[in-house]
């Protein structure tokens, strides 16, 4: 076990200079041991606003700025993203560390599907059983690909007990399309933005991403 544990950080260290995404600078070069963050993570899903107010200071450090470029207009429906989606917050011990979203396809209120309806991306197709995976936000102390993949992990595992997702999709920068792939995820589209900076929309299955990340999985 530990010889697995030391593999899979040696070889997520090794992309540690493609991450994180611009919304998440100051990354940190150096994890706790592999082991402490499995057994002292926990995750509790916010299912109110009230809850949701526990995160509002993480949330801060979250940046608009890849749906913003890619004009997407979601930014004003944070709120309904947050009630259709399922919202987690997640404590190393007793301390907060990250805060990941997913949202249903069916409503409209994925980056992946205004991208395919205002950008005709016919190389994509998104069911009513794939979420966009987003608002992956960390305290700047934590940051980094081993602590990234557990929480990640512990997620998916949530939203498993709770739903029944086929793929997960996101709309990210280059580099942090490198870091997905990582996980299962393949670019299916590259998009321009007002700025001219190039964004990914990456994909995956479920199945194969919680086999990545340890997670376990029955085939829906």
């Amino acid at each position: 076990m530990q010889a697995h544990a030391h593999a899979v950080q040696h070889g997520l260290r090794q992309i540690q200079p493609a991450w994180p995404a611009p919304r998440l600078p100051g990354v940190q070069t150096k994890e706790p041991p592999l082991p402490r963050h499995r057994s002292g993570l926990n995750i509790r899903v916010l299912r109110t606003e009230e809850e949701r107010s526990a995160i509002a200071d993480l949330r801060r450090l979250a940046a608009f700025g890849v749906e913003k470029d890619l004009g997407l207009e979601l930014a004003a429906f944070e709120k309904v993203r947050d009630t259709i989606g399922i919202v987690t917050a997640i404590h190393l011990d007793e301390r907060l560390v990250a805060t990941i979203r997913f949202v249903p396809t069916g409503h409209g209120m994925t980056a992946a599907e205004r991208l395919q309806k205002n950008r005709s991306l016919d190389a994509c197709s998104f069911g009513s059983h794939s979420w966009e995976v987003g608002r992956i936000i960390m305290a700047p102390e934590d940051r980094g690909p081993v602590l990234l993949a557990h929480c990640l992990g512990l997620a998916l595992a949530e939203l498993l007990k709770r739903e029944q997702p086929q793929h997960l999709h996101a709309s990210v920068t280059l580099s942090m399309a490198r870091l997905w792939r990582r996980f299962g995820m393949k670019t299916v589209a590259t998009v321009d933005g007002i700025s001219g900076a190039q964004y990914a929309l990456v994909e995956g299955n479920v199945d194969e991403i919680a086999a990545i990340l340890q997670v376990p999985s029955t085939s829906h």
